[in-house]
């Protein structure tokens, strides 16, 4: 059995919503309601456009992960930044979008502490050589390492956590995503 990822769950959903369309598609072409050319027409529509989409899902396939699993990093004032690398596992060229969110509310701290606390950080993006970015463009099989820039605002409470979600959004297929959550903990510069 397959794991419960959000490419399996996304592939399930279209092969389920593909067979549902084509057997719709059946029963009406049976009781003879598609006798008019317009109904015809947007049934076939319907039909091929949930075809191009599942099919779409099949040629993007990608990963998203933190370098060497260190999705865990204590940040000083002055901020740090986590290496990651992005896999197009797919068989078509693909570009993806680059997104930052803090999920405070949706995750849970490694020591067990309540979220309710957690800080909110800003995290912008650059390549190896720093250079400022906010997309990847990759052929099948390739990947790429970038980092994620951590920046701690002014007047933040320290010894505080925050969970940021970083997702890589396709623009070439439409609704495709792969994400992965940072665990940042404020650190206190008065006792390093």
């Amino acid at each position: 059995m397959r794991p419960k990822t959000t490419l399996n769950l996304f592939e399930n959903f279209f092969a389920f919503e593909l067979k549902k369309h084509i057997l719709l598609f059946l029963v009406f072409a049976n009781k003879k309601v598609l006798q008019t050319p317009s109904m015809l027409l947007c049934t076939s529509i319907l039909v091929l456009s949930s075809s191009i989409t599942y099919s779409q899902s099949g040629s993007c396939k990608a990963t998203l992960q933190v370098e060497k699993n260190r999705f865990t990093q204590s940040v000083p004032p002055e901020g740090t930044y986590y290496n990651l690398q992005i896999s197009n596992t797919g068989t078509a060229n693909s570009t993806y979008t680059l997104s930052a969110a803090n999920v405070n509310n949706t995750c849970s701290n490694n020591d067990g502490s309540s979220t309710s606390s957690n800080v909110n950080l800003s995290i912008s993006f650059s390549d190896i050589n720093q250079n400022s970015i906010n997309e990847i463009s990759l052929s099948p099989g390739e990947t790429a390492t970038f980092l994620a820039n951590v920046k701690v605002p002014a007047g933040t409470t320290v010894s505080k956590w925050n969970c940021t979600e970083i997702t890589a959004t396709s623009t070439t297929c439409t609704f495709y995503k792969v994400s992965t959550v940072l665990h940042s903990l404020v650190s206190d510069p008065n006792q390093e």
